[in-house]
C-alpha cells in the first residue's frame, strides 16, 4: 500500500515538473509565440503565410508544417495537440520524426515483364503500364498537351498542372485532400490541407473533413473547421 502510495507521489511530481519546465519556457516566448519541445525553441505561431520551399527530397506536411531553413528542417505552425497522431505528408511521402522531414516512401524495384515484346525489339509498354502517363506532385499520373484528347481513367478528373504547358493531371476529386471537390486549379473545390488550425484533415466524398486540430483550436460545429478557443 505504501509503495503504491509512492509511486503515485512520483507520478505527480513528475507530471508538476514537466508542466512547470514547458511554462517556463513558454514565458520566454513572445505573445506571439509557441514554445516546441520537438527542436526547443519558440515558433510564431501560424507560421509565415508564403514559407520557402523544402530543398530537393524533401517535403513538409502541408496541413500543419512548413520548411524552417534555419533549422533545417519543417516545423509546425501551430502548436502540436495533446498526443498527436503523426503529420500528414504528401502522398508518396513519408514521415520521419527523429529528423522533422518528409522524405521520399521506398518504393520496391518493378521487374520487367517475363516475356519479350514482339515491337521496337524491346518490351510491351502496356505490360509497364506506361500509357503516355508521367508522374504529377503526389504521385499522380500527369499527361502532356500532346495526349489532352484521351480521356481520364473513369472516376478521375483533368485538372490543369500549369496553364503555361497545358500539362494536366487525374485525380479523385472525391478523396484528393488538394483538390477536395474539384480542380483547385481552375477554382473549384477546396484545399484541404490549407485549413487553418488543422492538423489531420481527409476529403470524404469531396468535402473536406478535419480529424484533429491543432493546440489552441478545436472542431468546429461543422466539421470542416478548426476554431481558435
Amino acid at each position: 500500500m505504501q509503495l503504491k502510495f509512492a509511486l503515485t507521489v512520483l507520478a505527480s511530481l513528475v507530471t508538476m515538473v514537466a508542466s512547470t519546465y514547458t511554462s517556463s519556457n513558454q514565458q520566454n516566448c513572445k505573445s506571439n509565440q509557441f514554445w516546441w519541445a520537438g527542436q526547443k525553441c519558440c515558433l510564431d505561431k501560424g507560421g509565415p503565410k508564403t514559407p520557402p520551399a523544402p530543398p530537393k527530397g524533401t517535403n513538409c506536411p502541408p496541413t500543419s508544417y512548413y520548411w524552417e531553413p534555419k533549422r533545417g528542417c519543417c516545423v509546425p505552425r501551430n502548436p502540436p495537440p495533446t498526443n498527436p497522431p503523426p503529420p500528414q505528408c504528401p502522398k508518396n511521402w513519408t514521415w520521419y520524426p527523429a529528423i522533422y522531414k518528409c522524405l521520399p516512401t521506398p518504393t520496391p524495384p518493378t521487374p520487367p515483364p517475363s516475356t519479350p515484346s514482339k515491337y521496337n525489339g524491346g518490351y510491351n509498354n502496356h505490360g509497364n503500364n506506361n500509357h503516355g502517363y508521367g508522374y504529377g506532385y503526389g504521385g499522380h499520373k500527369k499527361r502532356s498537351a500532346k495526349s489532352r484528347s484521351t480521356l481520364c481513367p473513369t472516376g478521375l478528373d483533368a485538372c490543369p498542372v500549369s496553364s503555361l504547358t497545358g500539362d494536366y493531371e487525374c485525380l479523385d476529386t472525391a478523396t484528393e485532400l488538394e483538390s477536395c471537390g474539384g480542380c483547385t486549379s481552375q477554382g473549384k473545390g477546396q484545399d484541404c490541407t490549407k485549413i487553418e488550425g488543422a492538423w489531420n484533415v481527409g476529403c470524404e466524398q469531396g468535402s473536406c473533413v478535419v480529424y484533429t486540430c491543432a493546440g489552441g483550436f478545436q472542431i468546429g460545429p461543422d466539421g470542416k473547421t478548426c476554431v481558435e478557443l
